[in-house]
């Protein structure tokens, strides 16, 4: 009877034990093969000839979630336990493929680990490090790294990461860039636009010039002939009445009343030109206002146009 008993327990504490080994399972929460949240079922067995397991790589590597690896060549993965104690722990050593077929594994550098011995089911974080170096070329896009993760106690999964994935994962700019390049936009113009003013005020500033300039000869050349013609006159007015006391002061004062009209007609010819040169001028400065607004204007719109398709 007691040997019956002792050979019950012995059965007992066999199957006991390999219960318990059975149970003792590990592995990162996203792996190679698996949706969603891992479960007990999904654990496998890493080794030199099957570092995988159970799963096909070429057949899951494309349609797994992948990690991305940080701009520092760090990956950081969770290692989920479903037992406590030695059999659960979830701290780990992991092997790299580059090429992501799974036949040539480098191994990679565990900068934070988990824990060896947990006193309960927990998800553990854990740091590694890609080998210098390293370029992920595996799958379609050609820049994915195959992982294989091994607890310390011999269980664990795949998983898959990639490179690149970071950056282009990245948050669009927040509305304060946004600001500062709508005010770089409207600097960029002002700045743009200034130079076409300077050029039209040039512009202005020289047929002004010019204008004072033809306006001042005129007045110089009608003085001129004006001046000569009056001394013609004025000689042969004398000369008609040379000897004759009487007409040479009707002469006189012919001369000098001549002489007053061409005054007379300079100043009113000073003054036509004064007009059409502050009429001239008047006109220079509202082309030289539409054009600045002109040249803004569009200069405005192909930056702001520029910019709309640099968000795009």
């Amino acid at each position: 009877m007691f040997t019956g008993n002792k050979s019950v327990l012995a059965c007992a504490s066999i199957f006991l034990a390999l219960a318990a080994q059975t149970s003792a399972h590990a592995m990162p929460s996203i792996a190679l093969g698996v949706k969603g949240t891992p479960q007990r079922s999904d654990v496998q067995r890493p080794s030199t000839a099957s570092p995988c397991g159970s799963i096909a790589i070429a057949a899951n590597l494309d349609t797994s979630t992948a990690i991305p690896v940080a701009a520092d060549g760090t990956v950081t993965m969770n290692v989920q336990n479903f037992n406590a104690g030695g059999d659960g722990s979830t701290s780990v050593s992991v092997q790299i493929d580059q090429t992501g077929a799974g036949t040539k594994f480098v191994a990679g550098t565990v900068k934070t680990n988990g824990n060896p011995n947990p006193t309960k089911i927990e998800t553990d974080k854990v740091i590694f490090s890609l080998p210098a170096g390293t370029k992920c070329t595996g799958g379609k896009a050609k820049n994915l790294c195959l992982v294989s993760v091994k607890t310390t106690a011999g269980f664990g999964a795949c998983t898959v990461v990639s490179q690149n994935q970071a950056a282009a994962a990245a948050p669009p700019a927040v509305t304060t860039a946004t600001k500062a390049t709508t005010s770089s936009v409207k600097t960029t113009t002002k700045a743009s636009s200034t130079p076409a003013k300077a050029t039209t005020t040039q512009a202005v500033t020289s047929a002004k010039a010019q204008t004072s300039a033809k306006s001042n000869k005129n007045t110089s050349d009608k003085a001129a002939a004006a001046k000569t013609q009056s001394k013609a006159n004025g000689k042969k007015k004398h000369h008609h009445h040379k000897g004759k006391g009487k007409g040479k002061g009707k002469g006189k004062k012919a001369a000098a009343n001549k002489q007053a009209t061409g005054q007379k007609n300079r100043a009113i010819e000073s003054e036509v030109e004064v007009r059409e040169y502050e009429e001239v001028e008047a006109e220079y400065e509202e082309v030289e206002a539409r054009e600045y607004e002109e040249v803004e204007a569009r200069e405005y719109d192909s930056s702001a146009l520029k910019f709309a398709r640099e968000l795009q």
